[in-house]
């Protein structure tokens, strides 16, 4: 009878205890799947990090799934073993000697100053309704924007006048600054002909490309962009993450205010990307499989 009894008795609390059990490896593996997520704060920062260091070709590596790079080098590879003809190498030829040549910049502002001449009256006029669009814009309920968007775009709007209005777009000084930046990094590629860049794979055309990415950031400088500074100024904030999805707001500091948007995200391949940017890169694959 004790036996029984002492039998029922471990019925019982195996009975009682399981469930316990159970509901604690559940936790245990809910625990275990959220910590193999990658974090979106941290992939975002990292972007943030290449952009600041030019690293162009880490940068495309990690906004594009695999599958889409690997499309892109594919067809980067066949558009180069495709035959180069004599008017290619004859055009590519021109092209790069007016960079070359020691007047570059002095032939290019002779074309851009006859047009500089004819939009300076028009500047002030064309600049006063641009800024009142961009107010009516962020006014308007029929924008796509959050109300934490609109909140924090109209906060930057104030600097963003002041700079507009400020910033000589049209100084024949700046132009040949900013020009004299970019065809320098040109020439600063080494590139000599247009077959011999054919040569290059697609990994070494991003990295000559960092060259020019480095030099058009300073030209921004000379109109009072700071795109590193902004990078710099990146903070991330992860709203949810929901298995596959997960939804984030970023902030970056621009014209001193703080400009914040939300975005959606789907977890592909290890990695977050932007839900618009899947849907697009699928509808893009499905219209190739279909012709």
């Amino acid at each position: 009878m004790k036996r029984v009894v002492l039998s029922l008795l471990i019925v019982g609390l195996i009975g009682a205890v399981s469930p316990l059990v159970a509901q604690k490896n559940a936790q245990a593996a809910r625990i275990n799947a959220v910590a193999s997520i990658p974090d979106p704060a941290e992939q975002i920062r990292d972007m943030a990090r290449l952009l600041r260091s030019n690293d162009l070709a880490g940068l495309v590596q990690s906004t594009i799934p695999p599958s889409v790079y690997q499309e892109m080098r594919l067809a980067y590879e066949l558009h180069r073993l495709q035959p180069t003809s004599a008017a290619q190498r004859a055009e590519f030829a021109e092209n790069l000697a007016k960079i070359n040549a020691p007047d570059a910049v002095d032939q290019l502002m002779a074309q851009i100053e006859p047009k500089l001449v004819e939009a300076r009256p028009m500047a002030p006029a064309a600049l006063m309704m641009g800024l009142g669009s961009l107010q009516m814009a962020l006014l308007s309920e029929d924008s796509d924007l959050t109300a934490n968007e609109r909140e924090t775009l109209q906060q930057a709007l104030p600097g963003f006048q002041q700079w507009a209005t400020t910033t000589d777009f049209l100084s024949s000084l700046s132009i040949r600054q900013a020009l004299t930046l970019v065809t320098d990094a040109a020439r600063g590629t080494g590139i000599r002909s247009l077959d011999e860049l054919k040569l290059m794979s697609f990994e070494q055309v991003l990295s000559k490309a960092e060259i020019v990415v480095a030099a058009s950031k300073q030209a921004l400088l000379i109109y009072g962009l700071d795109l590193n500074a902004i990078a710099d100024s990146m903070q991330v904030e992860v709203l949810s993450i929901d298995g596959q999805t997960a939804r984030v707001r970023t902030t970056v500091t621009i014209f001193n205010a703080p400009i914040s948007s939300e975005h959606d995200l789907v977890l592909l391949d290890g990695r977050w990307y932007g839900k618009k940017a899947i849907a697009h890169w699928s509808a893009n694959a499905e219209h190739d499989s279909q012709c």
